[in-house]
C-alpha cells in the first residue's frame, strides 16, 4: 500500500512539474524569424585611411583564421576587406577604392592596426574617412596609448538613391 501511494505521489508531483514546463513553454510565443536578403547599396564607395605610424606585425598575435598574417585588418559588415600594408606610410592618406560590399541601410567597418613595438611608448592614431563619390558619410579616428592596437568599429547608413536626380 505504501508502495502504490509513493507512485501516486511521485506521478502527480512529477507530472504536475512536467505539464507546467510544457505549459510555460508553450505559452512563450516564439518569434518568427524572417531573413530578408540585404540589397547592396548603388553608391561608388571608397575608404581612407591616414595612420600615424608605420605598420608591423604584432608579434603577440594568435594567428588563426583569415586576415592572420596582416597588420592591419579591416572587415566591412564582418566581410574582410583586402588591404597591401606596403601602400600604408606614416601621415600619407591611402585611398581604398571601389569597395563592394556596402548595403543599404546601416554598415560597419571594423579596423585593427599594430604599431611598431619600437614605439610602444607613443601613442598612436588612424583616420578612417568613408566616401560615397567624395561625399563623406563617416570621418573617425581611432587612438591607442602606449603602443596598444589600435582598433575600433566605426558605423555609416546609406540611402538607396532617387532615380531622376543628377545631384
Amino acid at each position: 500500500m505504501r508502495f502504490l501511494l509513493v507512485i501516486a505521489i511521485w506521478l502527480v508531483m512529477v507530472g504536475g512539474l512536467y505539464q507546467y514546463i510544457a505549459w510555460r513553454d508553450g505559452a512563450v510565443a516564439a518569434p518568427a524569424a524572417v531573413f530578408t536578403m540585404a540589397k547592396a547599396s548603388a553608391g561608388e564607395f571608397s575608404l581612407e585611411l591616414t595612420p600615424t605610424f608605420s605598420l608591423e606585425e604584432d608579434p603577440f598575435a594568435l594567428k588563426i583564421g583569415e586576415g592572420a598574417d596582416s597588420s592591419l585588418e579591416i572587415r566591412l559588415n564582418g566581410r574582410l576587406l583586402k588591404v597591401p600594408d606596403e601602400e600604408l606610410q606614416r601621415g600619407r592618406p591611402f585611398t581604398i577604392t571601389a569597395v563592394d560590399g556596402v548595403l543599404l541601410g546601416h554598415n560597419e567597418i571594423h579596423i585593427k592596426a599594430s604599431p611598431p613595438v619600437a614605439e610602444s611608448s607613443l601613442d598612436h592614431a588612424l583616420r578612417i574617412r568613408v566616401l560615397d563619390q567624395g561625399v563623406v558619410l563617416a570621418d573617425y579616428s581611432f587612438w591607442s596609448s602606449e603602443g596598444e592596437l589600435v582598433s575600433g568599429t566605426v558605423g555609416f547608413d546609406t540611402k538607396e538613391k532617387e532615380a531622376g536626380h543628377d545631384h
